[in-house]
């Protein structure tokens, strides 16, 4: 058995059975990552790391807009859209100017979004509960159709 192949298996069944709430949280974790290493990548003019590992960022940006469900999410899931959009569109600036300085603003942005879900996430007592309560249909409930494998969340 190779080295890491257990770890890979862990790592794959974590992401194959988790909630989709919890695939999101797992979605901008990787993102933040990714993002982490690409700034260090260009910092040191590590090229090719660093394009990498943009990649993967906007992969999983792309992956967080494809999850949005507009109809249940309304307004929310819309200015989410909007969100990640620029995100995206930042983090390829920053690819094709090899500059560390957007993605730094981008991974704060990220830090904001991911800690703000996983608070949801806690203060949610049973699922739909919360935004029932709130009067809320909810920000941006995940489909359950997620390309789970189509992102890399491994690093």
């Amino acid at each position: 058995m190779p080295k890491n192949q257990g770890v890979n298996e862990y790592k794959e069944m974590s992401v194959l059975s988790a909630k989709p709430e919890q695939l999101i949280l797992m979605l901008y974790d990787g993102a933040l990552r990714f993002l982490r290493q690409a700034i260090k990548n260009l910092e040191e003019k590590n090229l090719e790391p660093a394009h990498n590992n943009l990649i993967r960022a906007q992969n999983i940006l792309t992956e967080l807009i494809a999850s949005l469900n507009f109809d249940k999410g309304g307004e929310i899931a819309m200015n989410l859209f909007r969100i990640y959009e620029f995100m995206h569109y930042t983090l390829v600036q920053a690819n094709v100017k090899k500059d560390p300085e957007p993605a730094r603003k981008i991974h704060e942005q990220l830090i904001t979004l991911r800690d703000s879900w996983a608070a949801a996430l806690k203060n949610q007592r049973q699922p739909g509960e919360a935004a029932k309560a709130s009067g809320a249909s909810g920000p941006a409930e995940p489909e359950r159709g997620l390309k789970k494998k189509s992102i890399e969340l491994t690093g």
